[in-house]
């Protein structure tokens, strides 16, 4: 009887243990998957600050937003306030910057901007760029407890919208600031790659992808895309260009992307959403942000972020 107990609780207790490490390795093959509902939820939070134009209270509000869920994430946490001269005189900015380090001293930069288009009435600013926001967030969140050997800057940038053209003086003023002062570190041998979101979560996403992408990056992109089977959610547009917060890091020699979609509107060619009151939650869904996080690991493991390869 004795025996038969003995090996009654050594059964449960050897089933036990399979069923930890089952759990175990379920919980950590999860630890990748990119929630859409939980990018949209932080996309939501980001667009009840309105209008973020740069110096104005919901500006600040959404940079104290962000910064505060990045600390709670486990980040460590920088807010870089500037000045810009800009077309209106002055303005004060903020770029909110959160790192993950890594093992190997460098860095890869993935980048949205949280400002809206200044004038619109009622602009929410939801696609562009409250979905790149969000997707960042949910990204820093389940990276947070990943072993990295590169280091990850998630960097949200102030005043990228321009009143007039996107040219110095006039837009991009968070990325050309933390661009040059990446340049004046003299150090950019450390920085491998800057990916670049915006407008990502219509729900009838496209990548339009501008000529002005590094070529490299962009066979990442197309890699994953086809592991993913999304390839039809990229176009690659090789006789456009477009001036967004990639610009500046190329211009000091670091590869940038800009996963982009241009083609937000009321029919599959047309952009008239862009930069009007149409840019509402409504028009985007959880599943086009999980699309979008979901490339952006994939193009994170390529480029050898993780310390071991993450399984396919």
């Amino acid at each position: 009887m004795r025996n038969l107990i003995a090996q009654f609780f050594h059964a449960v207790l050897f089933s036990a243990c399979v069923l930890c490490n089952l759990s175990c390795q379920e919980e950590k093959s999860n630890t990748l998957r990119f929630s859409g509902e939980r990018a949209f939820e932080e996309v939501q939070q980001i667009v009840a600050y309105m209008p973020r134009d740069a110096g104005t209270p919901g500006g600040q509000k959404a940079a104290n937003h962000i910064a505060a869920r990045l600390e709670t994430i486990g980040l460590r946490v920088t807010m870089d306030y500037f000045t810009d001269t800009t077309p209106e005189g002055l303005k004060n900015m903020v770029n909110v910057l959160g790192f993950l380090p890594g093992s190997s001293g460098h860095w890869i930069i993935l980048g949205s901007h949280f400002d809206t288009m200044p004038g619109i009435d009622n602009f929410q600013g939801a696609n562009d760029s409250g979905s790149s926001t969000g997707v960042l967030i949910e990204l820093a969140r389940i990276l947070r407890d990943q072993e990295l050997h590169h280091g990850l800057i998630f960097a949200f940038f102030d005043r990228v919208e321009g009143c007039a053209n996107y040219i110095p003086g006039d837009g991009l003023h968070g990325s050309r600031h933390f661009a040059n002062q990446i340049k004046n570190e003299g150090e950019l041998e450390r920085y491998l790659a800057m990916i670049l979101l915006d407008m990502i979560g219509d729900r009838n996403l496209t990548f339009t992808v501008p000529a002005n992408s590094d070529p490299m990056l962009l066979d990442l992109l197309l890699k994953a895309a086809d592991r993913l089977n999304v390839r039809n959610k990229i176009q690659l547009h090789r006789h456009t260009t477009i001036i967004d917060d990639h610009v500046p890091f190329l211009e000091i020699g670091i590869p940038a992307i800009d996963l982009i979609d241009f083609k937000f509107g009321s029919h599959d060619h047309a952009n008239d959403y862009w930069h009007t009151d149409e840019d509402s939650m409504d028009k985007i869904s959880p599943e086009s942000l999980k699309i979008s996080g979901q490339i952006t690991l994939e193009m994170l493991d390529e480029l050898g972020l993780f310390l071991k390869k993450q399984p396919r």
